[in-house]
């Protein structure tokens, strides 16, 4: 694929319909805040892309395609779907990452701390949650909470939680860690 070329053209046909496609975008997620319609005039919207890519004429009035019977079936099968396995694999994203967070919580305290490369690093930091997972996932929660205050004040806030947590977890990793302060 050539996609310098494939640009050129998409902006081209983009810019020939410029209003056109303006305005069906404006209607498609205007008309989205209705659930229903969310399906169908992301279909017209494609549908209107489809045919600028074909040079075929566009109008407004594309954007409604997708409330064609079969159209209106067929896009929401699609987003039926899609909706499934988004939040399925957005659920277990998540939870990885959270996982994820709370094994190497303590690694760059420790990296300062011990001098270490970042694998040592991370092995320790999965030894202390072994050795204390209650504490540990106290410890991430406290965090979690005290930035997501930061967070709702305008992440403003997040000047003076994301410091406090900082400190927290320093003292929470000298603790857990078993090392002495100083």
């Amino acid at each position: 694929m050539d996609y310098e070329i494939a640009l050129k053209n998409s902006w081209n046909v983009v810019k020939g319909n410029l209003v056109t496609f303006i305005v069906g975008l404006l209607i498609a997620v205007v008309g989205s805040i209705f659930i229903v319609t969310i399906a169908p005039l992301a279909y017209g919207f494609i549908s209107m892309a489809v045919k600028g890519a074909r040079g075929e004429q566009i109008e407004i009035s594309d954007v409604f395609v997708g409330f064609n019977k079969d159209d209106f079936i067929r896009s929401w099968t699609f987003m039926l779907i899609y909706i499934v396995i988004a939040t399925i694999l957005g659920q277990i994203a998540s939870i990885l990452s959270t996982i994820v967070g709370i094994l190497f919580m303590f690694t760059m305290p420790l990296l300062v701390i011990k001098g270490y490369n970042g694998i040592e690093g991370i092995k320790e930091s999965i030894e202390i949650i072994k050795k204390a997972p209650v504490e540990c996932v106290i410890v991430y929660v406290i965090m979690l909470v005290l930035n997501l205050i930061g967070t709702l004040l305008l992440g403003i806030g997040l000047l003076v939680t994301v410091p406090i947590s900082s400190v927290f977890l320093a003292n929470a990793t000298f603790e857990l860690s078993g090392e002495s302060v100083k």
